[in-house]
């Protein structure tokens, strides 16, 4: 199949089911009127759970870390899985349950000062010395928008961030805090790694062209919008379960990546590429329906299948030498190199 750009989007402008068929919510991130004072860093080298810095002040505080949280920096788009980042953002709020969703309530100033006085005194620091203003504190001085943010707070949930395109990390413990993106809560839990890796594939590159096609001009990643990003399933279930367990192996091996930080290896660098090669392909494929050498399939069933027990309880080392010998298993197939894997995902992909 040879299309040009316009035909593949408007081919794709056809499917009928969007992320926000799939999506219990879609919504945005939080926004206060004074970052600096939620936004804290984590001290390089500190295994303190309660130390941390304010840039506002440029000095280290201690505050209760049952009000801090894992903070998404909009500055740097993460795929997958995120990165172990010292980023924190404080939330003065109580949290309660309600079915999958939390109800929250800010803390007043009086009952914070009592429950949690080395927050009380922070805040009331901040706003005396970098806002300059000495009168009592008020609720409003701490409190922050995002309601649908905090009603999902610690819910699984897929955020969509945008560097230089659209990528998404699935944030299993549901508890990072972000500004710029999106928060996606799905029906049905099993399908996140699914929509993950759709999120991260070539398709995502297309998206700004299908909005522009139904003229819509926003962001890419703001609610409104990409609840209209196309999801396509595969036919076969096959597929389907290829793409949601090499999603798995990738949201490890970005962790993975991410801890590495600037010293990864060229060999980590080239055994996700070459998961992430694999499940570009078999989306693609899923959207386009072109077909996929079948002996190139019969290679990958037999190769990729879910973690067994948990993978919690395994070590790194352990886990990366399985990913690396699947590889292997794959490359040395029988007649792989007669059906050549690199022209077939290169062919497939050129389309995009």
């Amino acid at each position: 199949m040879f299309l040009n750009e316009n035909k593949i989007v408007e081919k794709i402008c056809e499917f009928p089911i969007t992320l926000g068929d799939l999506s219990e919510s879609i919504f945005g991130g939080i926004s206060t009127k004074n970052g600096l004072l939620h936004r804290l860093t984590v001290p390089e080298g500190s295994d303190s759970e309660s130390l941390y810095l304010c840039e506002g002040l440029c000095k280290p505080i201690i505050l209760e870390s049952e009000l801090i949280y894992p903070y998404v920096s909009g500055a740097f788009s993460e795929k997958f899985a995120f990165n172990s980042s010292p980023y924190r953002f404080m939330l003065p709020y109580d949290l309660s349950e309600k079915g999958s969703r939390k109800e929250c309530r800010i803390i007043p100033p009086e009952e914070l000062k009592v429950r949690f006085p080395l927050t009380y005194g922070r805040i009331l620091e901040f706003k005396n010395l970098f806002d300059h203003d000495s009168s009592p504190l008020e609720s409003a001085d701490y409190s922050v928008r995002g309601r649908k943010l905090l009603e999902y707070l610690n819910t699984p949930k897929i955020i969509a961030t945008e560097g230089y395109r659209l990528q998404a990390a699935y944030d299993t413990s549901g508890n990072h805090v972000f500004e710029d993106g999106c928060g996606i809560v799905l029906k049905d839990p099993e399908k996140y790694p699914y929509v993950t890796a759709v999120l991260n594939s070539q398709i995502s590159r297309l998206f700004p062209s299908v909005c522009e096609s139904e003229m819509i001009y926003s962001n890419s990643v703001t609610p409104a919008v990409i609840k209209r990003f196309p999801i396509v399933f595969p036919e076969d279930r096959l597929t389907e379960d290829l793409i949601t367990d090499i999603s798995g192996y990738l949201m490890f091996l970005h962790q993975q990546k991410y801890a590495a930080g600037y010293s990864t290896a060229n060999w980590l660098d080239e055994l996700t590429g070459f998961y992430e090669q694999i499940s570009d392909l078999l989306v693609v494929d899923a959207y386009f329906g072109d077909g996929i050498d079948p002996r190139l399939l019969d290679a990958l069933e037999e190769n990729i299948h879910p973690y067994a027990g948990d993978m919690e309880s395994e070590s790194d080392e352990s886990l990366l030498s399985v990913l690396y010998y699947i590889k292997q298993r794959i490359l040395e197939s029988s007649n792989f190199k007669k059906y050549g894997f690199d022209e077939e995902v290169s062919g497939i992909l050129s389309l995009l």
